[in-house]
């Protein structure tokens, strides 16, 4: 209906094209990431027109109109003026250094291959409670206040990567990292900046109520640090120093939904926190009266020491002769916060590797320095004097971390540890100790999630556990020597970090970093430059204890690679501008990556040549690192067809009817001389009279043994005549095609652990042996078996021989037509 017009009218409006003609949609995805690009530009500077946003979407412009996907029109009609020359004066410089830093942040994100942001650590808050000649006090906590919410998102499980339902619908991809410039790689190796920390603690507890003092009703004065939670501090300083039972022992304490878990240390009971270790004097050997001399001096000596044994522990003195104050225990405790159902493992993850282990630190400093007791002290006094200043919370918690070595020790504990990196401190011991903790994260996944297991994308996904040693069994502190080290991050970087570190370990580990490639295993890499092996996998393990780098099997343009089902495909826009930056003259990674998922093949195709090997190496070492790619590897069982098991059998039979036979013989033999054996005897020997008649019991006897002869001679018959009527084994040149009629009725057979045989197994694997003409084969057949258990990966038998790759497989393919073969990562 026109406005204005009669009702019903027809309009007279003619409808008008658009001004700059049709936008049509970019199916084919020829300006994609471009636009995503855009898009990062946009939310990064958040929605503000930056000038490095505008030449992007400029760019995106110039996209669509070479590709007709819009009309072709001049720049200036579209809203962009000189920004040519306005981005060369001006704009550029700033443009380069956030390229620059975007480059570097996307390059340590989509290289990192521990995606921690999935695993939740469930921490919230650390606490130190001690206990001295004035009972317990609850001196310290941080945060100042701690948010009991500590997951912002729904947990993803099995394959799943769609967060619609979560708090935050967008993922976590560390903008503030990326607006400052800071880089998440290896912050926690060092403990992080006192005044930047401070600066962001003061800016959380501002925003919050209850940072500063006030009367209540009563008039009585409430000080905004004696409450943690709902609790207040005088009651959790109670129920957190447990009596001396659970001395170096796990304490946990669970008030819904918090669970409060510690490792209490307290004194002994000679007033020292250490035993003493008694040093071993050479004495000459004393006389006897000597030895009654002094065994009357150590009686009276215990006696004395009985007497004066009841003084208190708050009257003794530490190791270096410091009054400890009478502070007979301390307790870290570790508050978390943490889903009812995964409670338990979480719990005794962080227990074994954090909580008891900081405890047992902090005992070392106590023990050498009195280091707890000092510390605590003064951050007492520090309360107590702010609190009849009535300072805010803010302003104390700012001091007492600028001041209090353990205090800034809680903290960075507090901030590593709750986003699951490695939290690196020095204990103010005698002398100084630097300490490193840290929730062990997986390297890889052995298999996808199920729907009832925590999702990891983008984590690693292959069997190669270079953790497992010779004999199986799984040792965190062994590495294979046949896998390959594959840094996490850009090799100049993670150097440039252990230089600045400036430790003993420093020299050796950049010279293990510049000599392991990837391609290369920890052996070979030995062997070519007469390394000791043993002083080699130290370093190697070091680096993947830090997360620095990871153990894979050495990469090879033979081995068959393909693309991850547990990669991230969230990251795949973002991933494409570091795979660009980083190989410019690749294809584009969703092409590469597709190319991948078509058949899969050796590696080598993908290379256009010999001389492109090198480059695409570095391509697949890239895509490993982040997730996207995994090797497809062999897996094999030994066969065993019917007529291999048919030659066994009959064997065996012929053996049986053969042992029969004898037995038989023997038997007979036997029975004819009973009846003297049975009266020969010491008494009898040679009065017995032969020729006179036997007893009732000895014809009975004999007359039994007779029949069970010939029962046993029968049977013989019967089974040597069947024997007879099965047809001879004869050996084939393919046993897998052998249809022959007596052989209908035998299954195949699977021997699943060469390790572990019966003897009928051990016949299967014999036989085979003998079938196999060719002389490397046959040679082979015995050290080969070991490898075909579904677990060893047949890739990896050429390394472990020393053998040629194609020699190797030339072998194993002389074994194909007696192996099942199954193929996964």
């Amino acid at each position: 209906m026109s406005f204005g017009g009669p009702g019903g009218a027809a309009a007279n409006a003619k409808p008008s094209p658009p001004e700059r003609g049709s936008f049509p949609l970019d199916h084919d995805g020829e300006c994609k990431d471009v636009m995503m690009s855009y898009l990062s530009c946009i939310k990064r500077v958040k929605g503000l027109n930056d000038q490095e946003c505008r030449l992007q979407a400029k760019e995106y412009l110039s996209c669509r109109m070479d590709r007709n996907l819009m009309a072709k029109d001049e720049f200036k009609n579209l809203g962009f003026g000189d920004e040519k020359e306005k981005g060369k004066a001006a704009v550029v410089p700033k443009k380069e250094e956030e390229r620059e830093l975007l480059g570097d942040f996307l390059d340590h994100m989509l290289s990192m291959a521990y995606p921690t942001a999935a695993m939740e650590s469930g921490l919230i808050a650390i606490a130190l409670v001690i206990r001295s000649r004035d009972g317990p006090r609850f001196v310290f906590h941080y945060p100042p206040h701690p948010d009991t919410k500590t997951s912002r998102r729904r947990g993803l499980y099995g394959t799943e990567l769609d967060e619609s339902d979560s708090e935050d619908d967008t993922p976590q991809v560390d903008n503030s990292d990326l607006d400052d410039g800071n880089h998440p790689a290896h912050k926690s190796h060092k403990p992080t900046d006192l005044s930047d920390s401070i600066v962001e603690s003061k800016d959380h507890v501002e925003s919050i109520e209850g940072d500063g003092h006030y009367d209540d009703r009563s008039g009585e004065h409430v000080v905004p640090w004696e409450h943690l939670f709902d609790f207040q501090t005088t009651d959790l300083e109670m129920i957190l120093t447990p009596s001396k039972v659970y001395h170096k022992k796990r304490f946990e304490l669970s008030l819904d939904p918090l669970y409060f878990v510690s490792c209490p240390m307290h004194i002994r009971p000679d007033g020292l926190w250490n035993k003493k270790k008694l040093k071993k004097s050479k004495k000459p050997k004393a006389t006897d009266s000597e030895t009654v001399m002094s065994s009357k001096s150590k009686s009276v000596q215990s006696v004395g020491n009985d007497k004066s044994g009841t003084a208190t522990p708050a009257e003794t003195v530490s190791e270096d002769g410091d009054d400890h104050g009478g502070m007979t225990m301390f307790n870290v405790v570790f508050i978390l916060n943490v889903p009812k159902d995964e409670a338990d493992e979480r719990i005794a993850t962080i227990y074994d590797h954090v909580i008891k282990k900081l405890n047992k630190a902090l005992k070392h400093g106590q023990a050498s320095a009195n280091y707890v007791w000092k510390e605590s002290e003064m951050i007492l006094s520090m309360k107590e004097k702010a609190r009849e200043e009535r300072r805010p919370m803010s302003w104390l918690w700012s001091e007492i971390l600028l001041k209090s070595t353990l205090a800034a020790t809680i903290r960075d504990v507090f901030t590593s540890i709750s986003n699951n990196k490695i939290a690196t401190f020095r204990i103010g011991s005698k002398p100084p100790e630097d300490i490193s903790l840290q929730i062990p994260v997986p390297s890889f996944l052995v298999s996808i999630p199920t729907f009832a297991e925590r999702a990891v994308p983008g984590l690693l996904l292959t069997t190669a556990n270079p953790y497992v040693d010779e004999e199986g069994v799984e040792d965190p502190s062994y590495i294979n020597k046949h896998f390959a080290l594959l840094l996490l991050d850009d090799e100049s970087k993670i150097i440039s970090e252990i230089q600045a570190d400036d430790t003993e370990l420093s020299a050796p580990l950049i010279e293990c970093i510049r000599i392991c490639k990837p391609t290369l295993s920890f052996l070979q890499v030995a062997q070519a430059h007469s390394i000791e092996i043993g002083s080699l996998l130290i370093l190697a393990n070091h680096l993947m204890q830090y997360r620095r780098a990871v153990a894979i099997p050495p990469l090879h343009p033979r081995e068959i690679y393909i693309v991850s089902p547990n990669c991230d495909n969230r990251k795949l826009p973002i991933a494409s501008i570091a795979w660009k930056k980083a190989f410019p003259l690749a294809p584009s990674l969703p092409s590469f990556l597709a190319t991948l998922s078509l058949v899969p093949r050796p590696y080598k195709i993908h290379a256009p040549s010999k001389d492109h090997r090198p480059t695409y190496l570095d391509m697949l070492a890239w895509l490993i690192r982040g997730g996207w790619v995994t090797q497809l590897r062999t897996f094999a069982w030994i066969l065993v067809w019917p007529e291999i098991i048919y030659e066994v059998e009959y064997q065996l039979r012929a053996d049986a009817i053969e042992k029969a036979k004898k037995g038989v013989k023997s038997h007979n033999g036997s029975s004819e001389s009973t009846g003297s054996t049975d009266e020969s005897g010491p008494d009898r020997g040679s009065d017995v009279d032969h020729s006179a008649p036997l007893t009732t019991e000895q014809v009975a006897e004999n007359a039994r043994l007779e029949r069970l002869a010939s029962k046993v001679a029968k049977q013989a018959a019967e089974e040597a005549a069947e024997f007879s009527k099965m047809p001879k084994p004869e050996a084939t040149d393919h046993p897998s095609k052998n249809k022959a009629e007596h052989l209908k009725g035998i299954a195949p057979y699977i021997i699943k652990d060469p390790h572990k045989v019966s003897h009928e197994e051990s016949l299967y694997i014999a036989a085979l042996g003998k079938r196999f003409t060719e002389v490397k084969a046959n040679e082979c057949w015995a050290r080969f078996v070991k490898y075909f258990n579904g677990t060893e990966a047949l890739e990896m038998i050429a390394l472990r021989e020393n053998m040629k790759r194609k020699e190797t497989w030339g072998v194993v393919m002389c074994y194909q037509e007696h192996l099942l073969v199954c193929r996964h990562w």
